[in-house]
């Protein structure tokens, strides 16, 4: 091109850009056009959010211990599980802590301490988790409903939905999930409003308590410890 456009409006350069192309012979500026869309695709590229990566490649086998393994009593496999608060503060929380266990970049392995009475405000993530509930008593709130989780379930919401994990009482949960988000990326939750938790009806039901309201703030009114409201 003759001219720079190296800090030109947007308008100026393709004004610049169309001026050039009229300029060329049928076949060169059918080239130099192919060039420029090529040019503009890899831009368009570089630009976009791309998953996390670990400071180093990681290995073709990536292990870890996250339980101790306390050998079989019968048919029962046992493992002992550290329940201490993790050493990094999960991102966009109060009180919730964590320890990273594996990462590719894409996907990941994390075991979250969540405090009893505290929790995950409503939110969305990229890509879905797996959470599997290690030890402690608590809850998932989604889609209008309170449910009570505990010891040896696991359960997964869309990443897409929003949801809330509490806690009702000290609370450990090992997440998977891809892509993966370090604990103290501003990237690992996007908070949401909390009518986003609401039924279609605009109601939340607290399945522990078995009460009914149309916010937060009424079903903590009726009696209800269990609303994510309190959370934020």
């Amino acid at each position: 091109m003759s001219e720079t456009m190296h800090g030109l409006p947007t308008q100026q350069v393709i004004e610049v850009l169309t001026e050039e192309l009229h300029s060329l012979a049928p076949a060169e500026r059918e080239a130099k056009a192919v060039e420029l869309l090529a040019v503009l695709g890899l831009a368009k590229a570089a630009a976009a959010p791309r998953p996390e990566e670990p400071a180093t490649r990681p290995a073709p086998l990536l292990i870890c211990d996250w339980a101790a393994d306390l050998g079989l009593d019968g048919t029962t496999q046992q493992l002992g599980i550290d329940v201490a608060p993790g050493p990094t503060r999960v991102s966009k929380t109060a009180a919730a802590t964590g320890r990273s266990l594996l990462s590719s970049g894409q996907m990941g392995a994390d075991i979250l301490h969540v405090p009893a009475g505290s929790g995950f405000a409503p939110h969305t993530h990229p890509g879905d988790h797996l959470l599997f509930v290690l030890a402690g008593t608590g809850t998932i709130a989604v889609a209008g409903e309170i449910v009570e989780t505990r010891p040896g379930q696991v359960y997964m919401v869309e990443g897409a939905v929003t949801h809330a994990v509490g806690a009702v009482t000290d609370h450990m949960i090992l997440a998977v999930g891809a892509p993966h988000r370090h604990l103290d990326s501003p990237e690992r939750q996007n908070l949401t409003a909390y009518t986003a938790l609401l039924s279609e009806l605009g109601h939340i039901t607290c399945r522990l308590c078995d009460i009914r309201a149309s916010s937060g703030e009424e079903l903590a009114a009726k009696g209800c410890p269990h609303s994510p409201h309190r959370f934020g």
